[in-house]
């Protein structure tokens, strides 16, 4: 798969090209733009006038094959959209969801699909987009939460459990020693939000977070994933497997309390709607 770039500074060139090389198998290759040989999906930096760049010369239906990479949605509609600035899990998510399973796909299907990719996406985003102090605005609104951590440290169950226990809000915490457990507490209860060990016995993490967002149910609930590791593969594979967000063992407060207000605040604002 080519991706071919129009007013990239040579920066966030080259970081492309490095988040690029994380996708899985490689499908993605950074290619230079070329009118006589379109790439096969073009990234946009930010709003170039169209009476500027190339893309006044680009056939019509080639448009739904555009991504613009800026910090505000595209101005215009049916353009597929990575929020600004470029991290790896946002880029290869969103071009693996625009691609996989559509590549056949030409014309308005392609389009409807690049869109619902956009759409589904875009939940996580607003969870990275909402402020502390936006959070704490918002407790009137709050009742309870219902967690469910899946990790087979004790350990680490009692410093999530205490790190809970600092909000603002009653937690109510359910726990899973493997992701079998989980996958079946999924099924009895109702959570507002997980945290999901990486390395278990039985099925790891990813394919427990895989499973799970296979269940309608479950596709908008935040998933967070604890990990020991810090490689940005590993962050790709647990984006790429449905994760909404990670935290690094062993827990940070202060990183945790970042965390964990970003995703309450979107689990507020999903309640309220």
């Amino acid at each position: 798969m080519n991706i071919g770039t129009i007013g990239f500074p040579q920066d966030q060139q080259q970081k492309l090209a490095r988040i690029l090389g994380l996708s899985k198998n490689n499908r993605y290759e950074l290619v230079d733009f070329d009118l006589q040989n379109l790439p096969d999906l073009l990234l946009m930096f930010g709003f170039p006038s169209e009476s500027d760049s190339p893309l006044v010369q680009l056939p019509t239906g080639y448009r739904s094959r555009i991504i613009q990479v800026s910090k505000e949605q595209p101005q215009e509609s049916g353009l597929g959209h990575i929020r600004y600035p470029l991290v790896s899990s946002r880029v290869i998510r969103t071009l693996d969801e625009m691609t996989s399973e559509n590549e056949e796909l030409d014309g308005s299907e392609l389009q409807e699909a690049e869109q619902a990719a956009e759409q589904r996406f875009s939940k996580y985003q607003s969870a990275d987009s909402v402020s502390v102090s936006g959070a704490k605005s918002r407790d009137s609104f709050r009742e309870n939460y219902r967690v469910l951590v899946v990790d087979d440290n004790a350990a680490m169950q009692q410093a999530l459990r205490l790190e809970l226990e600092k909000l603002p809000t009653p937690v109510e915490v359910t726990y899973a020693d493997s992701g079998e457990q989980a996958l079946q507490q999924v099924t009895e209860h109702n959570f507002d939000f997980i945290f999901l060990d990486i390395l278990m016995p039985g099925i790891d993490g990813f394919e427990t977070c895989n499973r799970m967002r296979e269940n309608p149910a479950l596709k908008k609930i935040p998933i967070i994933m604890l990990t020991s590791k810090t490689s940005p593969l590993d962050e790709v594979k647990g984006i790429m497997a449905g994760c909404s967000t990670y935290l690094t063992k062993p827990i940070d407060q202060d990183e945790f309390q970042k965390v964990i207000n970003r995703v309450s605040n979107w689990v507020d604002e999903f309640k309220q709607a």
